[in-house]
């Protein structure tokens, strides 16, 4: 099988497509920050059951940076398609780049394919189009990659919810994101019961008790909930509870504003909690949720910062903590990001709009290897930083996905 996007676009477009694109019809269309060039590269499309999915490979290797599989896991996952959705609903609803619809809804029906009835999901799909069922990170479950396939499904859900030609498509993408609903109740039911943990008593009520995934829920089911197609009001009220519960508060401590991803520890990838927080805000109006996420930004943030961004922190009691320092990914520096940028767009403060610039300039190598992660000449994000002055120059899918993501947010590069 050869990479396919572009058969994918000229033999599906006259199916896929509704519209004009905006090469025909708007001349004076808002252009986009973004170079897709790379990620582009990395899409590629097959035929199963006789349906056209399309998917993102999970590597790029340098030099030659053709897409590259995952060895015992497979050549793409439901973790990057998921987010690759949303990069792509933002550029077909705000720039209106109609050419990228194919490409949307190939990866919508390889996110349906993954899924089950169920509403649990397997994650990574091998090169001959088979799941992979046993990788211990592509059960079928109800979990990570569930999650991140919510996400893709509700950016679907919006790049059709006005097609005309697309709404049996809508209808099924609506029924499989309805599946999660038992999953999410079974747990949220137990509100407000609460479990020993090595933390102390802390919330009975999230997924897996990971306030990480339930982060990445949050964002999904506050984009449905906004949609006006879905009512996720009770889950995202008793999410966001659950969250700053595992807030650290310690108003003299280093740490002060900390959200605990996992157990006792931080860590800087899918700390999506100030963000999918202030989503959540928006919605029930609940200001302990701002006043949560101000502590973090105006606490914890200055500490990442002056710390350079760290891989891990570990609390081993009140007064004691340990810092992992490296490595460093996109997708760790995208989630403190957004988390800014949202609050600045409510509060309008100019301390946060220094702390998220101060953020994103690590794509723009104010870094600790010195090094400009992302090439806007290519569209390519580098994987991360190993050391100081040693850069993964690899550009696989979920760097170059977070750094999109963190573009398409502040406007440009």
């Amino acid at each position: 099988m050869k990479r396919a996007i572009p058969i994918l676009i000229l033999i599906t477009f006259s199916s896929f497509q509704f519209g004009h694109s905006k090469t025909e019809d708007n001349q004076n269309a808002v252009i986009s920050s973004v170079n897709l060039s790379h990620a582009l590269s990395l899409v590629d499309s097959m035929k199963i059951n006789g349906i056209t999915m399309a998917y993102i490979w999970i590597y790029a290797n340098a030099p030659s940076y053709d897409p590259t599989s995952a060895v015992g896991e497979g050549i793409t996952c439901v973790d990057d398609v998921g987010r690759f959705m949303e990069v792509l609903e933002t550029e077909i609803l705000t720039y209106d780049d109609r050419d990228l619809i194919p490409i949307a809804k190939g990866m919508t029906q390889f996110l349906l394919y993954m899924s089950r009835n169920d509403g649990l999901w397997y994650n990574f799909m091998h090169k001959d189009g088979s799941i992979n069922t046993t990788h211990k990170n592509s059960i079928a479950d109800f979990g990570w990659w569930a999650v991140r396939g919510l996400r893709g499904l509700a950016a679907a859900y919006n790049i059709f919810i006005d097609d005309p030609e697309n709404t049996e498509l809508l209808s099924i993408i609506k029924a499989r994101i309805e599946t999660a609903d038992d999953h999410i109740q079974a747990v949220i039911q137990m509100y407000p019961e609460q479990k020993m943990t090595n933390l102390g008593l802390r919330p009975a009520w999230l997924i897996k008790d990971a306030p990480d995934l339930n982060s990445e829920l949050l964002i999904a089911l506050s984009k449905l909930h906004n949609s006006r197609k879905f009512d996720y009001y009770e889950a995202i009220d008793k999410i966001s509870k659950g969250l700053i519960d595992y807030q650290y508060r310690a108003a003299e401590n280093d740490l002060n504003g900390m959200y605990f991803c996992w157990k006792n520890i931080w860590h800087n990838w899918g700390n999506n909690q100030a963000y999918g927080l202030l989503e959540a805000y928006k919605i029930t109006e609940n200001s302990t949720l701002l006043s949560s996420v101000k502590i973090w930004s105006d606490s914890f943030v200055p500490f990442l910062l002056d710390n350079d961004f760290p891989w891990e922190i570990t609390v081993n009691s009140l007064s004691h903590y340990e810092i992992t320092p490296l490595p460093q990914i996109a997708y760790g520096i995208n989630s403190i990001y957004r988390g800014l940028i949202s609050l600045n767009t409510i509060e309008n403060n100019v301390e946060y709009t220094k702390l998220s610039e101060e953020a994103f300039m690590w794509f723009k190598g104010d870094n600790v290897a010195q090094t400009q992660m992302y090439d806007p000449k290519t569209g390519r994000c580098f994987d991360g930083i190993d050391g100081s002055l040693s850069v993964n120059r690899n550009s696989g899918a979920e760097s170059t996905i977070e750094c999109l993501h963190a573009i398409q947010t502040r406007r440009t590069f």
